[in-house]
């Protein structure tokens, strides 16, 4: 008799919703995906991508388009700046094209044509059941099933059981409304006019650039939005005519300073937002549980608001699937809320803080802000992608965990590529810098690893190449010779590269997985 109509079902198929999805179907997980809209939303909203979730979006089989969606941040000489309001460059700073994460510290990209990869590769999945057009009313959970009642496109009720529910449905979450999920927010409510073009033709270097002017008469952004695309932020100021701005007429007057018009490029789209900073505080009932902005929202002012979405999903689901596989109990899942509720209520103080120097209005306030900049500009130079995790499933004491993995080039007989390329990304990764770490393991041990997924690679003797030396050196920073790495790429922890610190660590994982304090 069948318990379930799936082991997960996920309400919300925009980019997180269907990551979470391919995620889980890559570990075995069957997976039913409602979404109310019956086509991924046409227009731009998200514009980059931090190199670790582009790390991830490389996992999931979306082939060569992905590359090509992405424009780095950094290309061509590319500056990231702070303007005032006469156009004097307060601060600027390259963006890196290189990472931890072997890819650009920021990339540019169209959120559409992202859309487009994910619709496609959701439907090539069999264990990805993907149902459009069905809006979702309430849930209910009945001992160890939650049963979800939608309407289809055609009106009719359905109900649909599953294990898990997790909703990934935005802002205004039914998932998150059922929970009572209590709601901190910042009172950080701004509304923006967000603008988006594609020039004709190239852009001359300075106009590529990506940064803010910080004008008190109207704080502006301007930022890379993918190949040849460009995104503007206008704040709407007191006395402004909101409606008439958000008007092509109003659009190209407010582009007309930026050296934009009709002739020399196109307007692909406008609309008015509501820029805001909030988290719930409860991301999981039971078997229901919060990802992306059903769980936080926050004003773009630092880039990270559809990143920590995706993180989200990055750290829900490899949890998510021991547990449904039996390899973990069900509170394992308290660790993904208290590590990503932390991350997330961090970025989003840090980037209302940031607003809050970016939207000031007052004369006086901003020559006073510009003048700090001025005096500080080489501590304010450079672009934050990354928060190392503090709270959740990580070796209690050790300085390297819940930092980011080294993602390199090696050499795998006789063939050089990354790590992720050459490997399998998404499980449990011993990786040891003389000999295989798990030589010499106690077998109970082993076969706990074993149970994980867990799999060991080394470099040296009969190992891996490091083709760049960028290894030996991460390994000397860390001051490790094994390091210990979780499916969503942060470290779990390290050892001095011994039989016996080795054993300790893979101790301390397999009890942090089965909750075991013995």
């Amino acid at each position: 008799m069948k318990l379930y109509d799936c082991d997960v079902l996920v309400v919300g198929a925009g980019p997180v919703g269907q990551i979470t999805a391919l995620l889980l179907a890559q570990r075995g997980v069957s997976v039913i995906v409602l979404e109310r809209w019956e086509q991924p939303y046409p227009l731009p909203r998200a514009v980059a991508l931090a190199h670790d979730v582009v790390r991830g979006l490389h996992t999931l089989g979306l082939g060569a388009g992905l590359s090509d969606l992405l424009e780095p941040w950094g290309l061509n000489g590319q500056q990231c700046v702070l303007e005032n309001a006469d156009g004097e460059r307060l601060t600027e700073g390259p963006t890196s094209l290189d990472s931890v994460s072997g890819h650009a510290e920021m990339s540019g990209f169209f959120q559409p044509d992202l859309e487009q990869l994910l619709e496609g590769r959701v439907h090539e999945v069999p264990e990805i059941d993907q149902r459009r057009g069905v809006t979702v009313h309430s849930l209910k959970t009945v001992g160890d099933q939650t049963h979800v009642v939608a309407t289809d496109r055609d009106g009719a009720e359905v109900t649909l059981s599953a294990r898990y529910v997790v909703g990934c449905d935005g802002a205004n979450s039914v998932v998150r409304g059922h929970i009572e999920a209590p709601i901190v927010d910042l009172q950080f409510d701004r509304e923006w006019l967000v603008v988006d073009v594609v020039p004709h033709e190239p852009l001359s270097n300075k106009m590529r650039d990506m940064g803010q002017r910080l004008d008190p008469a109207r704080p502006t952004t301007f930022v890379s939005a993918g190949p040849n695309r460009r995104r503007f932020e206008f704040m709407i100021q007191p006395g402004d005519d909101a409606e008439l701005l958000n008007t092509d007429a109003g659009v190209w007057e407010l582009l007309c300073p930026w050296g934009f018009d009709s002739s020399n490029c196109e307007l692909t789209r406008h609309s008015r937002y509501t820029f805001r900073g909030r988290w719930a505080t409860q991301w999981r009932h039971g078997p229901i549980l919060l990802a992306g902005d059903a769980a936080h929202q926050m004003p773009p002012f630092l880039g990270q608001g559809l990143n920590s979405g995706i993180r989200d999903a990055a750290s829900l689901t490899w949890r998510l699937a021991l547990v449904v596989n039996g390899s973990a109990p069900p509170d394992l899942l308290d660790d993904y809320v208290a590590e990503r509720r932390d991350q997330a209520e961090t970025i989003v103080r840090e980037s209302v803080q940031m607003g809050g120097i970016i939207c000031l209005t007052d004369p006086e306030e901003a020559a006073r802000r510009d003048e700090f900049i001025r005096a500080n500009r080489e501590q304010m130079v450079g672009l934050r992608t990354h928060w190392p995790l503090t709270t959740g499933m990580l070796r209690e004491g050790d300085s390297a965990a819940g930092t980011l993995a080294l993602q390199a080039r090696v050499g795998v007989d006789g063939a050089v590529g990354m790590l992720d390329d050459v490997s399998e990304p998404g499980r449990f990764m011993l990786i040891g810098a003389d000999g295989d770490p798990v030589d010499g393991v106690d077998p109970g041990l082993a076969a706990g690893w074993d149970s994980l997924g867990g799999v060991s690679v080394h470099f040296g003797v009969g190992g891996w190449a490091d083709v760049d030396g960028d290894y030996s050196r991460w390994f000397d920073t860390l001051g490790a010779r094994v390091v210990l790495i979780r499916p969503d790429f942060h470290i779990f922890g390290t050892s001095s590269g011994d039989a016996d610190s080795t054993h300790l660590l893979l101790v301390d994982l397999v009890r942090s997985v089965t909750r075991r304090k013995d």
